[in-house]
Order: structure tokens, then sequence, then C-alpha cells
């Protein structure tokens, strides 16, 4: 008779059901945490927020923290890193549905203003990293590891510009840095009112912006 793995002999099963009872408890506690981080640095910002008002808003004790986070810059940077692999998986599920280079930056432009259009909270988180108010590096792991973060969804556009007229390597890349930096300004600008007040929408100047980029990069091409 065949023995089910779940039920292999000599395997101490109450302390594998402990051990997931455990990383379940482990990851709910997390989660908690985060939410309750969310809330306080959405409100205070990173620099006035503390570990202690963090645990009031999870429910728990500063203890119960530490064991899990070691500092309030480490729950920043988690929920900033789980933050830009939203956006990533958003960019690329539009970027790659398009089959041309001008039909995937385009897509993927958009998709990058789209995401954050209705996330205030994940404009201002990010702003922390973009270096939009205030810069002051979490440590040099966590800039580093965000950035790569950021930089994925980056490349994504990246790539578009560079197949986009034959763009070689080093003018893709500024390039990409340009688009971004208009991009975010133009979500702070639009999240402050400013748009509206000059009689202007985020669509109509992102999409404004994109076409001409489009246009350019394309009348650049050896072969036009």
């Amino acid at each position: 008779m065949k023995t089910s793995r779940s039920f292999k002999p000599g395997t101490d099963h109450f302390a594998l059901a402990r051990g997931d009872r455990e990383t379940a408890l482990r990851q709910t506690r997390s989660r908690l945490i985060l939410e309750g981080a969310w809330k306080v640095f959405a409100r205070d910002g990173l620099d006035r927020a503390t570990m202690r008002a963090i645990a009031l808003e999870a429910g728990c004790t500063t203890g119960a923290i530490y064991p899990l986070f070691a500092s309030k810059e480490a729950i920043y940077a988690e929920l900033l890193a789980e933050s830009l692999q939203r956006l990533f998986d958003h960019v690329r599920a539009a970027a790659e549905r398009q089959q041309e280079s001008a039909a995937r930056l385009r897509a993927g432009a958009l998709a990058f203003v789209e995401y954050y259009r209705t996330r205030a909270d994940e404009v201002t988180l990010g702003l922390y990293l973009w270096h939009g108010v205030r810069p002051r590096g979490l440590s040099r792991d966590l800039d580093s590891e965000l950035n790569r973060r950021l930089g994925d969804t980056l490349a994504l556009l990246q790539t578009a510009i560079g197949s986009l007229g034959e763009q070689k390597p080093v003018t893709a890349r500024h390039e990409v840095a340009a688009l971004f930096a208009f991009l975010i300004g133009a979500l702070v600008v639009n999240q402050t009112g400013r748009l509206k007040t000059l009689g202007s929408t985020l669509d109509g100047i992102v999409e404004l912006h994109i076409e001409a980029l489009i246009a350019r990069l394309q009348a650049s091409s050896p072969s036009s």
C-alpha cells in the first residue's frame, strides 16, 4: 500500500503543523503591522512616524513589531516595495498587450499614470524614493533594492523607446529618465489641483507629451 507523502512514517507531523501555524501567524501579524503603518505614514510621513504609533494602529505592542521589522524604515521599504511590484505588474500587462514599439510605449506610459491616478497615498509614498520632497536615504541596501524595483518598470519603457527609431542604449536611458521625470511631475501637479487651475487635464498633457515623444523618436530613425 502506497503511503501518502503527507503522512510519511517518521515525520513529526505535529511539528510540521506547528511550523505552518507559526508561519501563518507571522504573516498575519506582518500584514496587520504593514496596514497600520500605511495609515501612520499617510498621516504623519516617515520623519514623524513612530513605532509606537504604528503599533497602536496595528493593535499590537512595539515589542511584537521588532522581530518582524527592525525599524520604521524597514516597514516603509516593505510597503514601497509592494507598491512598486504592483506598478510593475500593471505597466507590464498593458505594454505586453501591444505588438508594435510605439503602441507598447504609449500603453506603458499611460498605465504608469493610470496606476497612480487614484492612489494618492502611493504617490506620496513613492516621492520618498523619487527624491520629490526632502529626500533622505533609508539605507544603502534598502535604497538599492527599491531602485532596482523601480528600474524594472522603467526598463519596460526603455525597451520600447530603444526599439522605436533604433535608439542607442545611452539615448534610450536619457529618454526614459526624461519621460519618468515628466510623468512624476504631471502626477504631482495634478494631485495638487494645479492642472485644473491651468485649464488642463492629466490625460490631456500626458497624451500630448507621449505622442510628441513617439513622433520625435520615429523621426530620428535611420530608416526615416
